[in-house]
């Protein structure tokens, strides 16, 4: 996936050094030269001339250029040091306006990080001017599937432990996962809520559209997380099954429900809390019971295969400094209820 950041600025080093310094340190004879005045040419005896009549054409200065077939002056000491000296200064000029190397750091972040990841990126970025962040943002179990596959990442952030857990258990991470945010799943309505859901019991009537998450979705395995805690705290065993009967489409990531609810393809849905506010009031949220509320963790870590781990660590470190915790705030995320995933 191609890059989404804006790209870092690029510092030029300190330009060269004057000029005249250079040439002092570069060519030591030219500081001590003096231009000697060039000698006047003898005289040759007066010739003589007829007189002019006072008609004649008045004579004009001589030309600034040399005169044809005038013999050519000798180069000064000036001159030939800094014919010689011309390509050297290219090349050092060529060498100080070159960009200072770049590190690219690639993140693979849950679907729901998608507007918050940018920010916090933004900000690594300006602190870190040589750092490139290269996401990919996708469903947490696509994200697993590509790194078990081989595919090139250094940082990982999943929208639920499952899946980061087979990745640690599999020896593909430097370390055990941190947690850097939570959010909560809503079950919300496009704005306009044309069908009148009203809370989590009109899900399992019948002629309901809904769209939720496929279950190897991390928002799909909250979502019967809650169909279950709702179903034990009411005595109906029956209903998740019910709703998920109800259910048109099982999405392989979080923003593809949001999105469908949007276009009011579905009467409800399965989002996070997040969700609801990057829709800019295109999705309203049902109040469920606090029996059935579900709150998301978000654990990172760090490849083993990463290219540079140290710089894997700074911007996993980073995530959880008041910086970027003030930036996943702002977007709807919770702050972190752990310091490791258990």
């Amino acid at each position: 996936m191609g890059p989404m950041f804006p790209q870092p600025e690029r510092r030029m080093p300190l330009l060269l050094l004057p000029l005249g310094l250079l040439l002092r340190i570069l060519f030591p004879p030219l500081a001590l030269s003096r231009q000697r005045p060039t000698p006047s040419p003898r005289r040759s005896p007066r010739a003589t001339h007829p007189p002019r009549s006072q008609s004649s054409t008045p004579t004009t200065d001589a030309p600034q250029h040399q005169r044809k077939g005038a013999p050519k002056q000798p180069k000064s000491f000036l001159e030939k040091t800094l014919t010689r000296a011309t390509p050297l200064l290219a090349l050092l000029l060529l060498t100080a306006c070159t960009p200072s190397p770049t590190h690219d750091l690639h993140v693979f972040a849950a679907a729901s990080l998608r507007e918050a990841l940018t920010q916090t990126a933004a900000a690594f970025q300006r602190a870190n001017p040589n750092v490139r962040i290269v996401p990919n943002v996708a469903g947490s179990q696509l994200l697993r599937l590509q790194i078990e596959s081989g595919a090139r990442a250094d940082l990982v952030i999943s929208a639920n432990p499952h899946h980061l857990d087979a990745l640690h258990h599999a020896g593909l991470l430097l370390a055990p996962p941190t947690v850097v945010a939570t959010n909560q799943l809503v079950l919300a309505v496009p704005a306009a809520n044309p069908a009148g859901i009203s809370g989590l019991q009109d899900l399992s009537q019948p002629n309901r559209r809904l769209v939720m998450a496929a279950e190897s979705v991390p928002a799909g395995a909250y979502t019967r997380q809650m169909l279950a805690l709702h179903a034990s705290a009411t005595g109906q065993p029956g209903f998740p099954n019910a709703v998920l009967d109800n259910a048109i489409s099982f999405e392989t990531n979080v923003r593809q429900v949001a999105a469908k609810l949007e276009l009011a393809e579905a009467d409800a849905g399965f989002v996070y809390r997040t969700d609801v506010l990057a829709s800019n009031g295109r999705l309203q949220t049902i109040q469920t019971p606090p029996h059935a509320q579900v709150t998301a963790t978000y654990p990172t870590a760090v490849l083993r295969d990463a290219t540079d781990p140290q710089l894997a660590q700074r911007f996993r470190d980073f995530l959880r400094t008041p910086e970027a915790q003030a930036i996943l705030t702002r977007h709807g995320f919770g702050p972190t209820a752990a310091n490791t995933v258990p």
